[in-house]
């Protein structure tokens, strides 16, 4: 007991020796250690040289679908335009054949498989002849289904949407990038402990360590500095997404899965939801989930994508950061 006080007296006395030399500040936007003889053990910053790299979400793409209808209002299917997809009806079931790199099909009948129909045309409203039926193919329309359910969502509407991905936008996200970087270096900057150097070493035979003056960071301003740096981010994000990611959903099924129509090209979606924060104390205890990723359509096949609390990241997610 009486080495450890004497420890104790002796660091305090160091620290003040170097007091001269060194200035401690660890306010809100400071560095936290200043002086020629304070190192910041904050992480070096990334480097943003060379091409993009952002996160990235599974995107499934799944085969067109069609109708064939007859008469005024008669209608049967949908079927998908697949290879050995099943069409018709329990009682007259057929086997679609694609042929002509999926420009035709024909249906060859399940229960008697010398029987084929064909070669019809994929095309919108080309006639499909069946013995004396006459039917028409009824293409569906080609989208993007968004399935978002986040398990500790609050009760706000989440922000959906998607851009196209061209030269302007790779500009913008090049600076959107250097904005996420300078704010995470912040963050580092803010939240790690700094040591002051030059002060000798203390040996404690009672704890058999050696020990050097540390200026640790409270958990409170950790939290502040977190959260200011998520307001900002959050910030640019949205004014990115308002003024690029304005392709909306069409319609909305389920109340959770947002359906998207556009042309062929290459896109990235963005959705933003505010969810619960464990980590976080008091009334505003809630955070940004992030889903964000890059997808081409071909305008032909259908594609979807879930996004939940399993696969949401964080504003710092989005870009990879290297050192």
């Amino acid at each position: 007991m009486i080495e450890a006080r004497l420890m104790a007296v002796v660091v305090g006395a160091l620290v003040s020796v170097v007091a001269m030399a060194q200035s401690l500040d660890i306010g809100h936007g400071r560095q936290g250690v200043s002086g020629r003889n304070a190192v910041s053990l904050s992480p070096a910053q990334p480097d943003l040289g060379g091409d993009l790299r952002m996160t990235e979400l599974p995107v499934s793409t799944h085969p067109p679908s069609f109708y064939l209808t007859f008469g005024m209002s008669g209608r049967r299917g949908p079927y998908e335009l697949a290879d050995n997809a099943l069409v018709g009806s329990e009682h007259l079931p057929y086997r679609l054949r694609l042929s002509q790199n999926g420009q035709q099909f024909n249906l060859v009948s399940e229960k008697d498989p010398k029987t084929e129909h064909g070669p019809f045309a994929v095309t919108n409203g080309a006639k499909v002849t069946l013995g004396q039926t006459v039917m028409t193919v009824a293409r569906t329309p080609a989208r993007l289904a968004v399935d978002l359910a986040h398990a500790d969502k609050i009760n706000q509407t989440p922000l959906i949407g998607i851009a196209v991905y061209d030269h302007k936008l790779v500009g913008e996200l090049h600076t959107l990038r250097g904005k996420f970087a300078a704010l995470a270096a912040r963050v580092e900057a803010e939240t790690s402990d700094g040591v002051l150097q030059g002060v000798p070493r203390v040996r404690s035979r009672a704890v058999g360590g050696n020990f050097s003056p540390v200026v640790q960071v409270s958990k409170r301003d950790k939290q502040n500095a977190h959260r200011g740096a998520e307001l900002s981010a959050v910030n640019f994000l949205e004014t990115l997404f308002r003024q690029y990611f304005r392709i909306r959903s069409q319609a909305i099924t389920e109340g959770h899965v947002y359906h998207f129509g556009m042309p062929p090209g290459d896109y990235i979606l963005c959705a933003m939801q505010k969810v619960k924060d464990a980590q976080t104390q008091g009334a505003a205890g809630s955070a940004m989930a992030v889903w964000w990723t890059a997808f081409s359509f071909d305008g032909e096949r259908p594609l979807s994508i879930i996004l939940n609390e399993k696969n949401a990241v964080t504003w710092r997610d989005v870009f990879v950061l290297s050192n």
